[in-house]
């Protein structure tokens, strides 16, 4: 059974920057709050670095453009640039236009404004962060990281403390850690066991370990920015599960629903004082959707302890929360698989496939549960399609073999796809966990043949020692005839 060890992956939020209509004279200092929560800024930067008045006609047309973006982003995108060419160097502005062409998918438009806002505002640290974001998202974890570099170095960053700056940077190292073990793996997948982890408390391989110590630094220094970041307690408790060190996750895991108590507690209080807005409260406020991946990393935190029942509750829990999660919906599918319900595992995978209908992955794992129903056909056609389609992906390769032998079993036909498969460049170079398999099932069927060899052979004598035996009493009766 595959468990899907990978959280849901969460980087910063973007939000609108808002014109702080009270300060329009000001140092130009970079702040940085929580993803739900826009963040101030003021004016422009003059020569001595202190802040000009921003004029009133710009300022109008500004706080228009903050109307429209949540219910027309395009006209939101013109009026900011209205604006921006109402006033020189409106960083805001362009920040602005970069964030909704962002939301949008446009990312060299969004781009090209976050790097106007930059030249403009050189201590504004949200356009690098969301540049940086972009790149996470094209999976340039590199580019990413030497952008946010510029914000949180401690020599030469913006603001080496920035929250989202650091998250995301945590994430990074996170990625290397988890890219380290998968290539450790060889390519085969995670075995579970239903008595739990056998290495709780410990990583062994330090190069990953170095990767998710990093990780852990950088989300704890967006912490200590942002003490209410549920994100920040999301991601470190995956990066302790995957250290094992289970308890320290489990802390985790409990501090982050705490944290969501206490906040949406406080801004209930600020609400019903009138402080804020309810449009402020519900753009503020976490919701149960935001405790999926904590639910979801709770549960495998419960497997790896050998409570598969109190983890596949978790995991059910975290799709209830979120019934996109497919990395939930895919664990509460791989425990079902494990304990043979193959109709729910069945469901599960085809409504993972409807959110991510090019996942070949999920393809090979519904095959599994179509195997199980006795839907033979239609896992060996899941098979074929994905080797006709993606011959990079030699994990297809494998299973169907697994079919030809366990289930059609077809034993000379099956070795005979072994040999070809150990011997091919493919699953050599991305599965060399899975070649070693196929050697030792070649090794498997030699000695099954072997001993069924024996086996005819032994049946043989005997039947010519029963014959001969026969024989030499049908002769004993006729010589006393």
């Amino acid at each position: 059974m595959k468990i899907n060890r990978r959280s849901t992956l969460r980087f910063a939020g973007l939000t609108i920057a808002a014109l702080a209509l009270s300060t329009m004279v000001g140092c130009g200092g970079s702040s940085t709050s929580g993803s739900n929560s826009p963040k101030s800024a003021t004016g422009t930067i003059t020569a001595d670095g202190t802040r000009a008045v921003v004029k009133e006609s710009a300022v109008a047309t500004f706080e228009q453009g903050i109307k429209q973006s949540k219910n027309d982003p395009n006209g939101a995108i013109a009026t900011f640039k209205k604006a921006a060419g109402e006033q020189d160097n409106f960083a805001e502005a362009y920040y602005n236009i970069g964030l909704l062409q962002q939301r949008q998918g446009n990312y060299a438009d969004a781009r090209s404004a976050y790097e106007k806002a930059s030249q403009m505002r050189p201590d504004m640290a949200e356009p690098y962060v969301n540049i940086s974001k972009m790149l996470l998202d094209e999976g340039k974890d590199e580019e990413a990281e030497k952008i946010l570099l510029k914000v949180i170095d401690d020599k030469t960053g913006i603001d080496p403390y920035n929250s989202e700056a650091n998250l995301n940077m945590g994430m990074i190292y996170r990625h290397r850690g988890e890219a380290i073990l998968e290539k450790e793996r060889g390519g085969s997948e995670p075995k579970f066991n239903m008595e739990g982890s056998e290495n709780k408390g410990e990583i062994k391989n330090k190069e990953a370990y170095e990767m998710f110590a990093k990780a852990v630094f950088h989300v704890r220094r967006a912490l200590a920015s942002d003490s209410n970041n549920i994100y920040c307690y999301e991601n470190l408790s995956a990066v302790y599960y995957l250290m094992n060190s289970l308890e320290v996750a489990r802390l985790v895991c409990e501090q982050a629903m705490i944290k969501y108590n206490e906040y949406n507690e406080e801004l209930q209080k600020q609400l019903d004082a009138g402080r804020i807005t309810p449009d402020e409260f519900e753009r503020k406020a976490y919701t149960p959707k935001d405790l999926s991946a904590i639910y979801n990393t709770s549960g495998l935190i419960y497997l790896a302890e050998g409570e598969v029942s109190m983890g596949n509750s978790e995991f059910k829990k975290a799709v209830e929360a979120d019934p996109n999660n497919i990395s939930a919906m895919l664990n509460v599918a791989g425990i079902a698989v494990n304990v043979q319900d193959y109709p729910l595992a069945y469901e599960l995978y085809n409504k993972v496939l409807a959110l991510q209908p090019d996942n070949i992955s999920v393809y090979l794992s519904k095959a599994v549960a179509a195997r199980g129903l006795d839907k033979l056909d239609e896992a060996e056609k899941i098979y074929k399609d994905i080797m006709n389609k993606h011959p990079e992906y030699p994990q297809a390769w494998f299973n169907y073999i697994i079919l030809v032998q366990e289930y059609y079993n077809k034993i000379d036909e099956a070795r005979q796809m072994w040999t070809e498969f150990i011997a091919a460049k493919e699953p050599n170079e991305k599965i060399p966990g899975r070649v070693e398999e196929a050697k030792e099932r070649i090794k498997q069927i030699d000695e099954y043949k072997e001993a069924q060899r024996k086996a005819e052979q032994e049946q043989a004598e005997m039947q010519r020692k029963m014959e001969e035996m026969e024989r030499l009493q049908k002769q004993l009766e006729e010589q006393n005839q």
